[in-house]
């Protein structure tokens, strides 16, 4: 219900003498509003309008010839006054904004108290007469009362090309005066959020819409669409050629490749109360996310700081524990399945790396851990970090100690993860075990993008160590050790490690640990030394690696894991 102010007399603000505009009156609408209009055009006076020598209202005027006039509202701040709606309709001639000049066309801007208004131009015909409304939001007028308004001419060109000629500025306003108070100012939800893909309704929800009005009366909201077509502004659906949209939705049918759409919304209440205006824009662009990666090349449209996904082969990570000796050499102490993928921006820099993996076997006896070692980067430049082993997610600290390098313990302790069980000894090594594999992944992001050489490539420079003994490392062949490796061991019992040199060899070339890449393969049982388990890999250690390459698919029947 409307709760009116009674009102005996209305004594308005006259304006001061010689700064009139060409007409204003009040109109009384008998139903407790009133409605406001106030005329500017080329009769009107300063400071509502002060002609400029040879353009202006009534003259043609080109791009270097921009001016602009002033509306007022006195009564602005009178007691329990309420705005139900504002706007101004400028009348001008031979105003060719249609869209089809694309970025060539006539594009004249309006703006209030310095900021564009939606359509934020003028939009007309060539040589026709034509009215385009604008909203005021209430706010430029109730902080002093005036709305300064200025006209951009040509905005595109810098050289005579367009001009037009401007009739006159109607400014409207409908008030009351009620203890009411105004609706609040909409919050704005949209669907998709802020990048158009082509296949989804554009729609926008009201997000405080339990709390749209003060005094709790009830709120409905007008809505407003516009499209930039390719002229590079904004111009009312209806004049762009599409439906003339009234409602909350615009359908993905009326959306073209390279469009920007916006909806302006207005809350009003059952006392015809309004709110300001308020925008929400979407882009259909092909790089949503301005990353100069094209939407239909890019994994990550709606992302700059990520482009490419690069996933690598999958493959299957081996670890001997009893380095620096032989042992029995049948690598299966630690053996992890794994995929990453290394997510790269637009200048193929590395912000984020995942790794998707599995334990397959533990043919060790006393606990091991697994490290990933990351060149080119520190835990400085660490903005998140996470792991899961067997689905239980938990938060990744990077290992201490680590000054030139980034360490990442992600399995502490594989002999707890993959245990043993009843009749085995172990985790999958021996012949019958046959249990599923223990999923692991892990998730790095990086506060600055990493240099990608600098980097590495996947599997980067993964280690084993025993729980027991932090500085006994166990690496992959001519991979570096890390920071807190014990290095008295280098070059003693099997090893053949020299710094500087060749790493976790043996003086023939047999490693430690290897990066089958290969998913899917099947480790040596336990006590069973690979070389016998793989006959060919000898042949491919003493050719130097010159042949048989393929030593990883021939395996020997009942010597391998599944390879009965």
């Amino acid at each position: 219900m409307k709760k009116h102010i009674s009102i005996i007399t209305m004594a308005f603000v006259s304006l001061a003498a010689n700064s009139d505009p060409s007409s204003q009156t009040t109109v009384d609408n008998g139903d407790g509003t009133f409605t406001y209009t106030q005329r500017v055009d080329e009769s009107s006076s300063a400071p509502h309008y002060i002609a400029p020598n040879g353009y202006g209202f009534e003259e043609y005027s080109w791009f270097n010839e921009d001016y602009g006039w002033q509306h007022s509202f006195a009564d602005y701040n009178t007691s329990g006054l309420q705005i139900l709606s504002a706007t101004m309709l400028i009348r001008g001639w031979d105003v060719d904004s249609e869209p089809f000049h694309g970025t060539s066309g006539e594009y004249d801007g309006i703006s209030v108290d310095g900021v564009d208004l939606n359509p934020g131009l003028l939009q007309g015909q060539n040589e026709e007469w034509s009215e385009t409304t604008f909203t005021i939001p209430t706010s430029n007028i109730t902080d002093d009362g005036l709305i300064n308004v200025f006209l951009d001419i040509d905005m595109n060109h810098t050289s005579r090309r367009w001009a037009t000629t401007l009739d006159y500025s109607l400014l409207t306003i409908t008030y009351t005066f009620t203890e009411n108070n105004a609706p609040n100012t909409p919050e704005l939800v949209g669907l998709p959020a802020g990048c158009i893909d082509g296949t989804t309704d554009l729609s926008v929800n009201i997000g405080n819409s339990a709390n749209a009005d003060p005094d709790g009366d009830p709120v409905t909201y007008s809505y407003r669409w516009y499209v930039d077509v390719g002229q590079g502004y904004l111009i009312d659906d209806e004049f762009a050629g599409k439906t003339n949209h009234t409602g909350n939705t615009v359908l993905a049918s009326q959306v073209l490749d390279d469009e920007i759409w916006r909806v302006e919304v207005i809350a009003v209440d059952d006392n015809g109360l309004s709110s300001d205006p308020v925008v929400y824009t979407w882009n259909k662009v092909n790089d949503c996310d301005g990353d100069g990666i094209d939407d239909d090349n890019d994994d990550y449209p709606e992302d700059s700081e990520r482009a490419f996904n690069n996933e690598s082969t999958p493959g299957t990570l081996i670890f001997e524990d009893n380095w620096p000796s032989k042992g029995d050499f049948d690598l299966n102490d630690f053996v992890l399945t794994h995929s990453f993928n290394v997510i790269t921006n637009a200048s193929n820099e590395v912000k984020e790396v995942t790794m998707t993996a599995a334990i397959q076997g533990r043919g060790a006896s006393k606990a091991n851990s697994f490290a990933i070692a990351m060149a080119g980067t520190t835990d400085a430049n660490v903005a998140q970090a996470s792991f899961s082993i067997a689905g239980v997610n938990s938060t990744l600290t990077p290992e201490a100690g680590h000054s030139e390098e980034l360490v990442l313990v992600i399995v502490d302790n594989a002999n707890q993860h993959a245990p043993s069980t009843e009749g085995f000894s172990f985790f999958n090594t021996e012949q019958g075990d046959d249990r599923a594999e223990i999923p692991v992944t892990m998730r790095v992001v990086f506060t600055q993008a990493v240099n990608r050489t600098a980097l590495g490539a996947a599997p980067f420079n993964p280690f084993i160590y025993s729980t027991f003994e932090r500085g006994n490392e166990i690496h992959l062949p001519n991979h570096s050790h890390t920071a807190l490796a014990d290095t008295s061991k280098f070059g003693t019992a099997d090893d053949n490690t020299s710094i500087g040199g060749e790493t976790y060899m043996t003086a023939s070339g047999l490693p430690w640990a290897v990066d089958i890449i290969e998913s899917g393969w099947k480790h040596p049982y336990e006590q069973v030394d690979i070389t016998i388990a793989y006959p060919t890999l000898k042949n491919w250690v003493e050719s130097n690696k010159n042949s048989h390459g393929n030593w990883y698919t021939l395996p020997a029947s009942g010597k391998c894991w599944k390879c009965n």
